[in-house]
Formats: structure tokens, sequence, C-alpha cells
């Protein structure tokens, strides 16, 4: 689409992400349009484009422009033509892919005609057909055609109007609202020519976002449920979530501070066709009303679930009525979830998750757990698992499996962890990525769209304890994987694109970091254990200790425990998706384990501190972490005010202990180890402290430490990517793997080491530690526009290579904290951001980031 642009007004200087917003709000608008508008394009284009106005004021006077210009269909029967605004026929990421088809219009990107970051009403549009193909009626005999077969109006839009050009025959009317042409069998056999048809349709007035659904199965009033989150304030508090079909709920789960909807599970029921796209329009009103599904009702469906673990068999009916939690409680879908503890094992047991539909349809998910916070009696289990429901076998799993110790197994093949009485309808969704990117629930990317390379390597389809894409051996080794990053590679890619097969590798890794053996679940209340059940105790964590299953990847047996300095974020994304609770547990799992097998003291009994005894990089993906799982674990649940707390009252400790004139996070304990030197450690840290910002969870006393540190480590990030012409600060087009943070010899990791924990000692400004990097006098002529490579440091800085792409490297990991600096409203923050923008060889490294798009975050505003 910027091509497209680039060649009605030449080669524009403004940044990528100005470059992908335009691309997204005009859509199709430069698609077939009348030669006239081209002048009136670039008319617009120079004076709203190129001025520095803010990007809104842009956005509306654009569209409104394009409304007036009319964009030619294709005009045939077969080939209905979509009714777009500004914002088109949006492909997944933000690329524009003009098609006359509508099961065609893939969902992510900007909605159709809508607004691609969720902050604007979609437009009023307009389209015009000319010439229709000739139209013929029977003489003599009354008859109609529809004009309207040839405009679909996208999601989100209301029923167009009609407008017809060109002269009736005697006997012919048009109907404008239902463009409808009627002969009344008057006169001869009408033969109509040369008639041009012009739509234009409004915006429904409470849209908020374009959600789109397919159906592998096809069918009549299939159910479907996903996780939805939404933006502050686009569900005002007293609202809910609608949409634009008719048996539908919202279940809140979670708001934010001012009670506007947070994040909802979305369950409803509609009519398909088979590998067509269904778009809905989301909307924010009155919740419909309804007599909530219950258990008696799950009963007359006759479910009739037994699992069978080796020679012991659990059955739903021997607990019906006495659920753990109702998941979902409405007239469209209600869920429960039920413990069966399996017979004569003190550490074995199935957890069903069964959903109940309007119309009886049920699907559930059959997890195994093995083991609790109490290790007694704990070990592997072996056995062979079949699921059944009456004489249908839904799962089998062939032969024996050796479910380890403190892990969870999911009965299931495929992606979505489900089996389904009735037949799996096999319903994938596609969320709108700008909104989600906008909303903060995931962090904006500078990529618009994912090479089909990227793909690849993804699994799509789950088999329990293998290992997918998650780390083998290099789970605690050095080098970059996968799964590292504020968002996996996986994840990163759907949050991008939205594409299905990014979607399926984020349920299957979420499936898969359930064979690690970081599972407590309390033996008292069943739930996952709480910070406060066992203040004082240890939970073993590594090698030569006691957790049975050994250490995963050194011994070559999965099922072993995680080493969170190489860490990946676990559940949260696959709930975003889909609203299971299974995945949250896995995130609130994964965060506990954390907590208990640290240190006592160190994680403030059961305070749950997140701040020392590890590596910053472990720091920080304990925090993101737990972060997530305060913003997401649901606000009526028991444990939620301790994340909170937990994540608060470490803002409250690192912003005392962390007061160096640098501004960079440094590991309270002298591990032996470069981490309190690295640059990129502290850049992962800034970053995670920034998202959670953006989830708004904290007040008071730990609010104002939450910021406070942002603002010192954000100032000191701006800091590090200082113009040449900033003798106080470090050149940003050099970031290197580690650095000295004050003087005193380098040997081992070791010799100075404590020295830089001494906060008044550490270098009071950038410029004194570059020169010492360096070890040359700072030049402004350094900094000559290019984007370097990491060097050791001690050579001259222009010796460096040029960056060819971005990946996975430290200029990346300081460029994506930074961007998110600018979300947080750091002093500095834009320009430095901007730096790089206007990097020589910016765009040729941000070529990369389709293929991998991790570490190219964008600022959001």
């Amino acid at each position: 689409m910027w091509r497209i642009a680039r060649g009605f007004f030449g080669c524009v200087p403004c940044s990528p992400l100005v470059q992908r917003e335009f691309s997204r709000h005009i859509g199709v608008l430069v698609f077939q349009c009348k030669p006239s508008a081209k002048t009136t394009f670039r008319r617009i284009v120079k004076k709203n484009f190129l001025a520095p106005w803010p990007r809104r004021r842009f956005i509306q006077s654009l569209s409104a422009a394009a409304g007036s210009l009319g964009v030619f269909g294709c005009g045939s029967s077969n080939n209905p033509v979509t009714v777009t605004g500004a914002g088109g026929n949006t492909a997944a990421g933000g690329a524009s892919s003009p098609s006359n088809n509508s099961a065609n219009k893939p969902a992510g990107g900007a909605p159709p005609g809508g607004p691609a970051a969720g902050g604007t009403r979609p437009l009023t549009p307009s389209i015009t057909i000319s010439p229709l193909p000739s139209i013929s009626f029977v003489g003599g005999t009354a008859g109609t055609q529809s004009l309207a077969q040839f405009v679909r109006v996208p999601a989100g839009y209301d029923a167009p109007r009609f407008t017809l050009q060109g002269a009736l025959p005697v006997g012919v009317s048009f109907d404008n609202q239902s463009g409808v042409l009627s002969y009344d069998g008057n006169g001869p056999a009408p033969q109509i020519t040369n008639l041009s048809l012009a739509a234009t349709a409004d915006p429904l007035p409470d849209y908020i976002a374009t959600l789109s659904l397919t159906s592998s199965a096809g069918g009549a009033l299939l159910p479907w449920t996903v996780g939805h989150f939404f933006r502050q304030g686009d569900v005002p508090a007293g609202q809910s979530v609608r949409a634009d079909i008719g048996d539908f709920q919202a279940e809140i789960r979670n708001r934010w501070p001012d009670g506007s909807v947070k994040f909802a599970v979305l369950s409803g029921r509609c009519d398909f066709t088979a590998g067509t796209p269904r778009m809905l329009a989301l909307l924010r009103g009155v919740a419909a009303a309804g007599t909530p599904l219950s258990e008696a009702n799950l009963v007359a469906a006759s479910p009739n679930i037994v699992v069978q673990v080796g020679a012991a068999a659990v059955a739903l009916t021997s607990v019906i009525g006495s659920p753990v939690r109702q998941l979902l409680q409405g007239p469209v879908a209600s869920e429960w979830q039920y413990r069966l503890p399996v017979s004569g094992d003190s550490q074995l047991c199935v957890w069903l998750y069964v959903r109940l539909y309007k119309g009886g349809r049920v699907e559930f998910m059959a997890s195994i757990e093995n083991g609790h916070f109490d290790f007694t009696g704990a070990g592997n289990r072996v056995g062979r698992v079949v699921v059944t429901s009456g004489a249908t076998t839904l799962y089998d799993s062939g032969a024996n499996v050796d479910i380890k110790s403190h892990t969870r197994m999911v009965c299931a093949s495929g992606h979505s962890g489900k089996l389904w009485i009735g037949g799996d309808p096999g319903i994938v969704p596609r969320h709108m990525s700008s909104y989600v990117q906008a909303s903060a629930a995931v962090p904006a990317f500078q990529a618009t769209s994912i090479s089909d390379n990227a793909y690849g390597s993804f699994a799509q389809s789950y088999t329990p304890y293998a290992q997918h894409n998650l780390p083998g051996n290099q789970l605690g080794g050095a080098g970059d994987h996968s799964s590292i990053g504020w968002l996996p590679r996986w994840d990163a890619c759907w949050a991008v694109a939205a594409d299905p097969r990014a979607y399926r590798a984020v349920l299957v890794n979420s499936f898969a970091s359930a064979a690690y053996s970081v599972h407590f679940r309390s033996g008292t209340t069943r739930d996952v254990v709480a910070y406060g059940e066992h203040p004082t105790v240890i939970r073993a964590q590594s090698a030569g200790h006691t957790v049975p299953g050994g250490r995963a990847f050194w011994s070559g047996q999965y099922g072993g425990d995680w080493d969170v300095s190489h860490g990946w974020l676990p559940g949260y994304t696959a709930y975003l998706l889909t609203g299971d609770y299974w995945h949250l547990e896995e995130l609130q799992f994964y965060v506990k384990w954390d907590h208990y097998t640290g240190n006592v003291s160190y994680r403030g009994n059961a305070t749950g501190l997140v701040v020392r005894n590890r590596q910053m990089r472990g720091v920080a993906w304990g925090l993101r972490n737990l972060g997530l799982c305060a913003a997401l674990t649901p606000d009526d649940h028991p444990e939620r005010a301790n994340y909170v707390n937990a994540f608060g009252a470490s803002m409250v400790w690192m912003e005392a202990y962390h007061t160096n004139a640098l501004g960079v996070l440094t590991e309270p304990e002298n591990w032996g180890d470069p981490g309190g030197h690295a640059f990129w450690e502290s850049d992962y840290a800034v970053g995670s402290l920034c998202w959670i910002a953006d989830m708004k969870l904290l007040a008071g006393a730990q609010q104002t430490a939450h910021q406070t540190l942002i603002q010192r480590v954000g100032a000191g990030l701006v800091k590090r990517y200082a113009a040449g012409s900033d003798p106080t600060g470090w050149l940003w087009s050099h970031q290197p793997y580690r650095l000295y943070l004050a003087p005193g010899a380098w040997a081992g990791y070791v010799a100075g080491h404590s020295e830089t924990q001494r906060q008044a000692l550490i270098d009071a400004n950038y410029g004194i530690t570059y020169q010492r990097f360096t070890g040359l006098p700072r030049d402004p002529s350094w900094d000559n526009g290019f984007i370097r490579n990491t060097s050791g440091g001690n050579v001259h800085p222009n010796s460096w290579a040029t960056k060819s792409s971005f990946g996975s490297d430290y200029f990346e990991y300081g460029m994506s904290a930074l961007a998110m600096c600018v979300n947080q409203n750091v002093p500095g923050a834009v320009t430095a951001f901007s730096r790089i923008l206007s990097a020589v060889n910016y765009n040729s490294c941000k070529a990369g980031l389709s293929n991998d798009p991790r570490w190219g975050i964008a600022p959001r505003a």
C-alpha cells in the first residue's frame, strides 16, 4: 500500500510508524480511483501528511476527503463489491489487500472501513459502481432484481443507502432503501443499460472493533468462545459488550481503574460457511437478558465424560453439583471447572473444564495434574489415557504416557486442547491486530506483516510432553531462543498479523509449558498455591535438588524445572485469545514457582518480591509475568490483590535501591557474572516496567514508586541513545554487549563487580562511560547516521560494522525498551526514537522484522 502511495507523490520523508498508519487508513482509496481523484489526493497528502499535525487530525482530514472521491468497483453479479471507507479491506497486520470477494477479507490489521488503532470511529464510506451489468426483465411479467447484491457492507456499518443514476424505462422503479429494481409488468420487456449505483453506509454508533471467525466445518448456529482485551474507556462503566448477532454474551472478568471493561470472554452462536470468514462487529451497549445455563442443563445434555488413567477411571457424573468454580455463566454459554481425584493416588487428579452452549453442544478440556505443593508421594506416573463420552472415544494416547511429577497433561491432539461432544466446529478467531496492539494487551510492533517463512517452524498440533517450540538444552544456556522476548516469537507474530498459523502455535506452546515441573497446587484450596500459604517454605529448583523428574534438559528428560533468566511468557497470550481459564492458571503456576523457589528473605516472605538474587534479565521476565498475571487474573479472584501487591511492593523496593546516575538497573547481589554490567539486561527490565505500567494496576505509594523508577531508568535509556553532539550521553548507534559502569579492572567478570553495585560510585554520566569503553576522546563525527552492529569495545567506533537487519541484538533490545519509554512519556524518548527512524539504514534493517518481530517494538502513541 505504501508503495502505491509513493507512486502518487514520490518519496515522503516521514517515520515508518506514520507510513504504517497512512497505509492502514487509506485502505483501498488509491485502488482504482477516479482519475480526477489523484489531484485531490496529492493536495491532501501535501497539506496534511507532510505537515507536523497530530496523526488523528491527518486521518480525519484525509478520510473526509476520501468519502467524496468515490471508488470504482467491478460491477459484476459474480463479484460483489465491499463498501469501503478510509480503512478499506485491510489485510492482517495492516497491509492493504483490495478484494472484491468478502470471503477473502482477513481480520487482522485495521477493521474493514474502521479505525486502525481503535481510536477513531469508522467513517462513512461511499462507493460508485459504473456501469452496472445490463439488466433484463420479461415483458408482461412483473418482477424484481436486487442491485444490493453488488455491495457488501463490512462489520461495523449499518445498512447501506443507495442512489441510482441513469434512465429507467416506463414501468421500472427503484427503492433507495432496499436497492431493489421493480418492474410492474406493463409495456415491452425492459432492457436497462448504463446505470451507475452509488452506496453509502453509516458506521454503527457503538462500534469498537471487528472480530473474524472461520469454521472449518460450517453449519448452522455453531457455538464459539474467544477472549478479548479492550482499550480503556472503549466500553465505559455500566455498559457491556454486544455484537451484531442474536446469540451473544460477554462475561466481564477485568475492568480498568475507571470501571471500563479491560478483558471479557465472548461467546456466541452463528451460521458459518466452511472456510469462509464470518465478520462480527463488537459494540458497546447493554447486555442482552436471558436465563443462564445451569448444571441441570448440563445434566440434560448427557455428556457422560469418563477419563481413564492407567487402571483407574473418573467420571464427570460423580462431581456435577460440586464444581471448584463456575467460569462462565450466561444464556449462550456456561462453564464449570471440576476436580476428579484419581482413586488410590494422593497426587494424581483429572481437571475438567466443561462448557455447555445454548442448544446443548458441549466442549471440554481434560487435563491431568500430577502433584501438589506438598511433595509427599511425589513421582512420575505411567499409564494409558483414554477419554470417552458414552460409547464414543474422544481421545486415546494409544500407549502409556509418562506423566512427570508436578506437570500437567492435556488430553487432546490438534491445537485447541478441546474435545467436543457432537463434533468440533473448528472455529478459529482472528482478532483485529491493530486494535490489540493499541489496547496495551501486547506491545506495538514496527513490523506490519509476517513472511510466510516465519511460520514454517511453528508447532501446529499438540502432543503431550513433546518439546514443540520451547527450548531444549538451551534453557539456562547462552544465546537467544525464539521463546525469549517480551513476547515469544510465535506470540509476536500473532500480535502483528493474527494469522491462524501463529494462533495455533500460541496455543500449542502454552500446552507445552505444562510439561515443566513448576505446577504447585494447594492441597487445601485446590487452587494455584497462594503467596500466604507457606511464607517461609522454599522449594528445590535445579539439578542436584529434589524436584522429582530431574532437571529437564540437562539430562534429556522432559519435565524438570524452569530457568527464570531465560523464561518465556507461558499462557498469557493463549488466554487473551481464548479466554480459557486453563491458560491463565498456567501463567499463575509459573509466577508461583518463581516465588516459592526463591530465597525467602529476598522474596519478602509472603510478599512476592521479584527484585534480587537473580540476573537482571531474570528480574525483567519475572516482573513481566507477575504484572501480566495481576492484570488478567479476574478482579474477583481471591489472590488477585496479592498479585498486584507483589508487583507494587517490588516497585517500591527497586525505586529505593536503583538510584545510580546512569539510570541502569544492576544486580543487587555479586553473582560473579557480567549481568550487572549488561546494558541489554537492564533494557529487558525497563521495557517490562513500562509495559506493566500500561496495565494501570497500582495506586498510592506503589504507583508513585513505579512511575518514579520508570522516569529515572527511562532518562538513562534516553541518554544511551543520545546524539553524538551530547557530551554527557552514550552514542545512540553503538550499543555494546557489556560495559564498565565505574572505574576498575575487568578480570574474569568478577574484579570490580561489587564496586559497580555501590550506586554512588557509578559514573556521573554516559559520556564518561563511553570514553572509558572506547579508550578514545568522544568525537561527534562518529554520529554519521548509521546503526551499527554490536562490538566488544576498545575499538574505533566507526570500525563497527553497519547493521543490515534487525534481529536479536543489543541495539534492538534497547530500541524496543526506548519505544516503551515513549508510551510512558519519558522526556526525550520521542526525539531519541526518531533518531533511530531517521537512520540511513533503518528501512533495510526493519525489513528483517517480518521474519521475527520480537525485538522491533514501536511506540504505541
